[in-house]
């Protein structure tokens, strides 16, 4: 029988990748640090099988999401660890069905795309499907933006990253330095967009207020002594904690603020149903006219009381075209954007929330998601949020203009409208669904008791 590799050294490499993987997102944001935090996970599971492959792939898990992720001890105190503990679950797992596939004998280009696969498996798993599903930490969001976004998305872009991580572990240095090489090309070859004229036919002159618990009439004072060329401003998540057309006097004030300052506002507050069904958290657009429409925050947070979720994603129609406006953790995952610019939204406004006792570093991580949002859809998206970061983002994914967290103030800028929709849009989100149903199958296949036999030659 084949004596199993030592396992402690293994758990250094384990760990030490995990250090590299948190490093590669905000505060640090050493993007390229992910592919040592991917291959160093890759090499520390060589060779291993069952519980010993479970226990690195775990370890690296709660190393790279207790280190990056530190955030959510502010939040859930000690109930932190239990949440790194579920996050790394996936590691874990990838890294069993990676210690499976070696042991029966996959190798060169057949293990590297099975690497690809699994990880985009598991990943996708993760951040979209699992019920406490967490979309941030992914690979292909430490790259940032890059030219593979509007096309496979950012499970496709992580995919990738993966692909050229296994090649290289495998001795395939042409592939495996291609790969890396063009997806390093494609990250750089995506500038950013010049800044729009904003007397431009297609432009939009924007606004979005930054505060945290701001009264009502403070908001409307802050957009009151905004520039009078603004035409659309947006105030942030619950900035209005209840639901404001219940509210006969303030309804009335809002309505006829924006009808005298000639404004569109977007802004969240509540929608109140019955008792037994609860609340929607919503974006409300209106103008001096009323009401232009409204969406219901469909991802509303896990483990919060953050109301109950919408069932549509569609824009709204506004006197400066089609807004999309997702609600804050509508952004974190892939469907509600691109749902809305499917839909023909032509650009995306976002009331959004991150309370300031979170910590600056929840902040930093979760603006960095907003901006992958961007670049799938390639649409120019403001952001409003209640403590930051507020920021105006080009459809190529880069930020023009930002509030820092902790900050009360005021963001002004031009977006401009498109109707064009992107490869990802209209077919690449399929990409993860691809490679979900392609590791499905392979892991079936590995668990068949044709496959050992095979092995063994029997």
């Amino acid at each position: 029988m084949r004596e199993s590799p030592p396992l402690m050294p293994r758990c250094f490499f384990a760990a030490l990748s995990g250090v590299f993987y948190a490093l590669a997102f905000p505060p640090v944001k050493g993007s390229w640090l992910i592919l040592p935090g991917i291959m160093g996970l890759l090499l520390a599971v060589r060779g291993l099988r069952g519980r010993q492959a479970f226990v690195v792939g775990f370890l690296h898990g709660m190393v790279a999401f207790g280190l990056g992720l530190t955030w959510l001890w502010h939040i859930f105190g000690a109930g932190a660890i239990l949440l790194w503990a579920i996050l790394a679950l996936f590691p874990g797992a990838f890294a069993v069905a990676q210690g499976r596939a070696v042991g029966l004998g996959l190798r060169g280009w057949q293990l590297a795309v099975f690497t690809m696969v699994n990880w985009a498996a598991w990943e996708f798993i993760r951040a979209e499907l699992f019920p406490l599903r967490f979309p941030w930490m992914t690979a292909g969001l430490a790259l940032g933006p890059n030219a593979l976004l509007p096309r496979v998305g950012v499970y496709g872009a992580g995919a990738c990253l993966v692909l050229g991580a296994a090649f290289l572990l495998g001795r395939r240095w042409f592939p495996g330095l291609t790969t890396l090489g063009a997806l390093a090309t494609l990250t750089f070859v995506q500038r950013p967009v010049p800044v729009p004229d904003k007397n431009g036919p297609q432009s939009i002159r924007v606004a979005a207020i930054q505060g945290e618990d701001i009264s009502l009439s403070d908001l409307i004072q802050a957009t009151r002594e905004l520039p009078k060329e603004i035409q659309h401003v947006v105030w942030p998540e619950h900035a209005l904690s209840y639901d404001v057309r219940a509210h006969a006097a303030e309804w009335k004030l809002l309505t006829t603020f924006c009808k005298e300052e000639d404004i569109t506002l977007t802004l969240g507050t509540h929608t109140q149903l019955n008792k037994e069904e609860g609340w929607y958290n919503t974006a409300l657009t209106l103008d001096g006219l009323g009401v232009r429409g409204e969406h219901h925050k469909v991802h509303p947070v896990h483990l919060f009381d953050d109301g109950v979720p919408g069932k549509t994603s569609l824009p709204v129609p506004t006197r400066k075209g089609n807004v999309g406006t997702p609600v804050c953790f509508d952004c974190d995952f892939a469907d509600v954007a691109r749902r809305m610019t499917a839909a023909s939204a032509e650009t995306i406004m976002v009331p959004s929330m991150d309370a300031a006792r979170w910590g600056t570093w929840q902040h930093l991580q979760h603006a960095e998601l907003f901006r992958i949002r961007a670049a799938e859809n390639a649409r120019w998206m403001l952001v409003a949020a209640s403590s930051g970061v507020s920021q105006i983002i080009d459809p190529n994914g880069h930020v023009h203009a930002s509030l820092a967290p902790m900050q009360q103030g005021v963001l002004t800028g031009v977006l401009q409208r498109s109707t064009k929709q992107t490869f990802y849009t209209r077919f690449g989100w399929l990409a993860p669904w691809f490679m979900l149903g392609a590791a499905a199958v392979w892991w079936i296949a590995l668990l068949l008791p044709g496959a050992a036999a095979k092995k063994s030659g029997t």
